[in-house]
């Protein structure tokens, strides 16, 4: 596999006002809504379908330990649709100067060919980062059919413009929800380093802008 080119937008989409035009025309105008601190308290961190919740595995990085804010860049496409573009960690201000795969154990780049990629996958239009002990209170919840029910009445109150978002309170830990771009599919993360090679952004992609 060639060495991959990162696009700029991973960090650009969060910048409010940024614009861009895809192949076919249609434009897309990002704004950014921080819905709050997620709890990260082993350094482990899972992105997944929070609602069809299946043996997830953390990714490899360690993360920083602490709580940090998770962003949404939200995309107002042609001014008549609104959908969540990228779901992101800020880790710090430090701008980020290089990227790479957010991989989980037996990842390997080198195993792809052309357009492929690793991800995880939606069934339910949700995405989710939550950390390692946050899952394993969140997978109990799941577990409860009740609560679990009560959890996505909660998701839906935050609807708005074909989006939603949730950050989810635990005993001790939590998890961050959000819709998944134009719904289900196949979606990557990305890790980003400042200049002192340090963790400062976790940016998933829910493919609305070209590559």
């Amino acid at each position: 596999m060639a060495p991959q080119k990162f696009p700029a937008f991973l960090e650009d989409a969060f910048n409010n006002g940024y614009s861009k035009t895809d192949s076919d025309g249609d434009i897309f105008k990002f704004a950014t809504t921080d819905i709050g601190k997620l709890n990260i308290k082993d350094g482990k961190i899972i992105a997944c379908d929070p609602i069809c919740l299946y043996f997830e595995d953390p990714f490899e990085a360690d993360f920083p330990i602490g709580e940090y804010p998770v962003e949404l860049a939200i995309a107002s496409i042609n001014d008549d649709d609104q959908r969540i573009g990228f779901a992101r960690i800020k880790f710090s201000d430090a701008k980020p100067v290089k990227w790479d795969f957010a991989l989980t154990d037996g990842q390997d780049p080198a195993d792809l060919d052309g357009d492929e990629y690793f991800g995880y996958g939606v069934d339910s239009g949700t995405g989710a980062f939550m950390d390692t002990s946050g899952y394993a209170e969140y997978e109990q919840l799941y577990k409860d059919e009740e609560a679990f029910a009560d959890l996505k009445d909660q998701i839906e109150q935050n609807y708005k413009d074909t989006r939603s978002w949730l950050l989810w309170q635990g005993a001790e830990g939590n998890a961050a929800l959000f819709s998944s771009g134009y719904g289900d599919g196949m979606f990557a993360s990305y890790i980003g380093y400042d200049e002192k090679a340090r963790i400062c952004r976790l940016v998933t992609d829910f493919g609305l802008l070209e590559w």
